[in-house]
C-alpha cells in the first residue's frame, strides 16, 4: 500500500519496531478532524501530517498577528487569512502525499455532527469549556474518540476519552465552571511552548492509537507544569450516573434554537453571529450588491472570506452566512450589524 516516496519518507518511522509497516499503513487510511488551529492544533496537526495521517482541519477564526508567538503553522504573510486554509496551505507544503482538509467553519450544535462525521479521532484544540462540552456530546453520541487538551500560561492538561470504554468530559468535569472563574491567556499569558507541548503530546498519543501500539491515557489526565518541568498524573473514573455518556443526554447538541448563534470571541473583542442553516453565500456576487450602499466599504474579497468596514467596524462575512463583527461594545450591536448586513 505504501509507494515508493512513502517508503522513503517515513523510513525512520517505518524502522521504529513497534510501528513498522502495518502501523504507517494504518496511518495512511486513517483521518482526524483537528478542532481549533491555535497553538495546541497547530502543533498536532504538523506531527501528524509529518507522520502520514489524513486531515480535516477545522476552525472559525482568522490569524491574526498576535497569534504567531505559538500558532507555528502561520507566517506574517497569513496574517488576516483563514487559519484553516493557511494551516492548509503550510502543512501541503510539507506533505504532499496525504489529504488535508480545510474547514472554515464554526463548531457549534448545527454543525458538530457533520464535522467529526467519517473521521478516526479528533483532536481537541478548543478554548473554551463550551465547545469542550460540545465535542463530548457529539463523539460520545456518534462512537468517535478524541483527545482533551488544554494550555495556558506555562501549564497544560491532557486526556484520552473512548467512547462507552473511558470516563467523559462530563464525567471529569461534571460542571462547567462559572463566567469568568478560569482565565484567559489575555489574562494569564501564554508561553509560546506550552500550547505546542500539549499539541505535540496529543499528536504521540493519536499515532499511538491509530498505528495500535504502546499504552494510552485511558482513565489518566495528565497536568504539565512547565515552569516546574513537572508532569503528574490523576486517574479518572467513569460515572454511573453521568448525564453524557451513561444516561446519554446531549445538552449542550441540542441546542438548535432557530434563528442564530451568537458567541464572544475571546481576545478580539468581537462577536460572532452564525446561522443555524448554511446560507451557501455566494461572495462574489454577494460582495457586488453589498458594496452599492455608500455605507459600505469592501476591503477584501474572495470565494471564502468578505471583509467589510461598515459604520466603523470591521465586519467579516464567510460563504456559510457567519459573520463576525470587531469592536463592539455588545452583543446586541453586533447582532443589529449582521442582521443588516443579512437578515437573520
Amino acid at each position: 500500500m505504501l509507494s515508493e516516496k512513502e517508503l522513503s519518507r517515513y523510513s525512520r518511522q517505518i524502522v521504529f519496531p513497534f510501528l513498522g509497516k502495518k502501523g504507517q499503513e494504518r496511518l495512511k487510511e486513517s483521518k482526524v478532524s483537528v478542532l481549533g488551529l491555535g497553538g495546541v492544533g497547530c502543533a498536532a496537526s504538523l506531527y501528524l501530517a509529518a507522520a502520514g495521517v489524513n486531515l480535516r482541519l477545522i476552525d472559525r477564526d482568522l490569524v491574526e498577528l498576535n497569534n504567531l508567538q505559538r500558532q507555528i503553522l502561520y507566517s506574517e504573510e497569513d496574517v488576516g487569512k483563514p487559519k484553516a486554509l493557511a494551516a492548509k496551505q503550510s502543512l501541503e507544503g510539507k506533505n504532499s502525499d496525504i489529504e488535508i482538509e480545510a474547514v472554515i467553519e464554526d463548531f457549534n450544535p448545527s454543525t458538530a455532527e457533520n464535522l467529526v462525521r467519517d473521521v478516526d479521532l479528533v483532536v481537541d484544540g478548543t478554548d473554551n469549556f463550551e465547545a469542550r462540552y460540545l465535542l463530548n456530546d457529539v463523539c460520545v453520541k456518534q462512537g468517535v474518540p478524541f483527545f482533551y487538551g488544554a494550555a495556558i500560561g506555562a501549564k497544560g492538561v491532557l486526556t484520552f476519552i473512548s467512547p462507552g470504554e473511558t470516563a467523559c468530559f462530563t464525567c471529569i468535569f461534571p460542571n462547567p465552571p462559572k463566567p469568568g472563574s478560569i482565565e484567559t491567556c489575555e489574562v494569564a499569558g501564554v508561553m509560546g511552548p506550552s500550547p505546542g507541548v500539549v499539541g505535540v503530546l496529543e499528536a504521540v498519543e493519536s499515532i499511538k492509537y491509530l498505528a495500535g501500539f504502546g499504552s494510552n491515557l485511558k482513565n489518566r489526565l495528565i497536568y504539565l507544569d512547565l515552569l516546574e518541568a513537572s508532569f503528574d498524573e490523576i486517574r479518572v473514573l467513569r460515572n454511573k450516573n453521568c448525564r453524557t455518556c451513561v444516561k446519554r443526554e446531549f445538552i449542550f447538541l441540542e441546542r438548535r434554537e432557530k434563528g442564530k448563534y451568537v458567541t464572544s470571541l475571546c481576545g478580539l473583542n468581537a462577536y460572532q453571529v452564525s446561522p443555524t442553516i448554511n446560507l451557501k453565500l455566494n461572495l462574489a456576487d454577494f460582495s457586488k450588491k453589498i458594496s452599492r450602499n455608500p455605507d459600505v466599504r469592501v476591503q477584501e474579497a474572495s470565494n471564502e472570506i468578505l471583509k467589510l468596514l461598515f459604520e466603523g467596524k470591521e465586519v467579516v462575512v464567510f460563504k456559510s452566512g457567519r459573520i463576525i463583527v470587531k469592536n463592539v461594545g455588545s452583543e446586541e450591536r453586533a447582532v443589529s450589524i449582521a442582521s443588516r448586513i443579512i437578515g437573520f
